[in-house]
């Protein structure tokens, strides 16, 4: 009978500690809430692909992605591979090469009127994660780079921005601005990834 209710308790035990190796444990109601609005902002982000932003004004075109594989294919390639061309759509007339990723590719071959991420993106229509988000704009030798879609949006309105400027520090030896909230160690680790080799 007593190895029986050793057995019992060795068992119930082995049930019962898995549930406290939770890493940092439960942490209230509250923290569980944050995480879960976290995640659905995450997943949001995803699904309407509006995390990641690149406008580049390059040879009388205006490549917009939104996809950090896609801008790294552009810059090894000098090509989108899934690609929405608006001729003379531009402000002044430029091309458009609006970046698409393989799902909203898909989606535009099945409904009528759908348009990607980035041509919502750049026409205003889709607003840039408000948590998060990381964008540029290049233009003039300057890469500028933004943590608030609130700022990039009045960037293009004004041309006019301020920030931290590092001389040469982008790509092919531009000049890198980060404009406002995007001056601090976050977003300066996410340009580094952009450009690592």
């Amino acid at each position: 009978m007593l190895n029986k209710a050793r057995f019992g308790l060795v068992a119930l035990a082995m049930v019962a500690l898995p549930g406290c190796a939770v890493k940092d444990g439960w942490q209230g109601a509250a923290a569980e809430k944050a995480y879960d609005k976290d995640l659905d902002a995450r997943r949001l982000a995803e699904e309407l692909n509006n995390d990641d932003y690149w406008e580049i004004y390059k040879d009388g075109r205006i490549y917009v992605l939104t996809d950090l594989k896609g801008y790294q294919t552009w810059l090894k390639t000098d090509e989108i591979p899934l690609v929405v061309t608006k001729v003379a759509a531009g402000p002044n007339g430029e091309t458009l090469k609006l970046g698409l990723i393989k799902d909203e590719a898909k989606l535009m071959e099945t409904k009528v009127g759908a348009k990607g991420a980035a041509q919502k993106m750049f026409e205003g229509e889709l607003k840039g994660l408000e948590k998060g988000f990381y964008g540029e704009v290049q233009k003039d030798g300057t890469v500028y780079v933004f943590a608030d879609w609130v700022e990039l949006v009045a960037f293009k309105r004004s041309g006019a921005a301020s920030g931290e400027t590092q001389n040469g520090a982008g790509p092919n030896g531009a000049n890198v601005t980060f404009v406002g909230k995007a001056a601090n160690a976050e977003t300066k680790a996410k340009f580094a990834n952009v450009y690592k080799k």
